[in-house]
């Protein structure tokens, strides 16, 4: 009965239209009032997927293009926005066997940028949007730093972080 009322209630039209009806059993709660005509609202989108959408068809037909316009040096922004239980965090991460929009956008940038990215280590970022460029002096400097850090962390069995 609950998919049937949802049936009755949203109807997609083509790839970007969603009517929306009121359920056919709303009545007015004042007696005499004679019953309203069913109104519908229709909503229009870049893009409309049906319940039956894999996760595959959401990704290309929604993110893929954002992602590769990214690659290209542009900005984008993927929001999710609904009800409570409404399937965001479903569409957005996935489960394991299937992923969502996050695991499949981030394969695809490492797959992207795999055979491209700066191997030599003489770049220090600073701050958001800048580096250094670092002497042969700087860079062992670095790695040495690196290295008694995870020496330390090594050693140390019973480390814990408080957040008290």
């Amino acid at each position: 009965m609950t998919i049937k009322f949802l049936l009755d209630c949203v109807t997609i039209e083509g790839s970007n239209s969603v009517v929306l009806r009121a359920p056919r059993f709303c009545q007015p709660n004042r007696q005499g009032d004679k019953s309203l005509p069913q109104t519908a609202q229709r909503f229009t989108f870049t893009q409309v997927f049906g319940p039956e959408a894999s996760q595959r068809t959401v990704f290309e037909g929604s993110v893929r293009g954002l992602i590769q316009d990214t690659l290209q040096g542009g900005n984008c922004l993927v929001f999710t926005y609904g009800v409570t239980n409404a399937g965001k965090t479903f569409t957005f991460l996935g489960p394991d066997h299937n992923s969502g929009l996050l695991p499949r956008s981030l394969a695809v940038i490492f797959n992207t940028i795999k055979g491209h990215l700066y191997s030599r280590r003489d770049l220090k970022p600073q701050r958001c949007r800048d580096f250094s460029r670092l002497t042969p002096d700087q860079q062992a400097a670095e790695i040495s730093t690196k290295k008694n850090l995870l020496r330390l962390l090594k050693e140390s069995d019973d480390w814990e972080i408080s957040f008290t």
